[in-house]
């Protein structure tokens, strides 16, 4: 097994010694995320509601938007990710509430690692194991994909042109997920920061 195989996902530097980092990981600490499901012919009740209560709309393909401390990635049909500051009583109550009764919402805050991925070599790092196609032609800021990553589920949008992406993997297969993330990123130099609470400049 590989030292970076090995290696605790704590901040540090690891892999290539010279020049600065190509690639630099942050972990994304303090927000709330709910699983959101249109009900039975509400998709275009819940959108309004959505843009009302937060002056954007459901997106209807992969893709997050952002209104008023609320960002919703679309993941399918009639489903949604929320994802938000914890509200005081819970990102669950205050979706269902928002979106009046036009959906189902489940808790998941606790289920998933967020982590926000940098750097002049972050695309070529990620093409190491993302079953999509990253190249700014094809993917942009806003854009996002339920995906695979070295056969692990995860969840990527794109923040920033520089490139940012965020992503969001389930907590219990984080340590496959590092395993995999660390040996990809070693050859280009990496950094993992110091954890910042959510938003997080988002």
């Amino acid at each position: 097994m590989s030292d970076t195989a090995r290696m605790e996902f704590r901040p540090g530097q690891f892999g290539r010694k010279a020049g600065a980092p190509g690639v630099s990981i942050r972990e994304i600490t303090g927000f709330a995320l709910a699983s959101v499901l249109a009900r039975r012919g509400q998709p275009v009740a819940a959108a309004d509601a959505a843009e009302r209560a937060y002056g954007v709309r459901l997106p209807d393909r992969p893709k997050a938007t952002t209104g008023r401390g609320m960002t919703f990635i679309g993941t399918g049909p009639g489903q949604w990710l929320a994802l938000a500051e914890p509200p005081q009583d819970g990102i669950e109550a205050m979706v269902s509430g928002a979106l009046a009764g036009a959906v189902s919402v489940f808790e998941q805050s606790d289920s998933r690692v967020m982590l926000e991925l940098r750097g002049d070599k972050v695309r070529d790092m990620l093409a190491k194991g993302v079953s999509v196609d990253l190249h700014p032609r094809a993917f942009k800021p806003g854009d996002a994909a339920l995906t695979t990553v070295s056969h692990l589920a995860v969840q990527i949008w794109q923040t920033d042109e520089a490139p940012v992406y965020r992503l969001l993997v389930i907590r219990t297969f984080f340590e496959s997920f590092w395993s995999w993330l660390a040996s990809s990123a070693a050859e280009y130099g990496a950094e993992v920061l110091e954890p910042s609470r959510y938003p997080a400049a988002e």
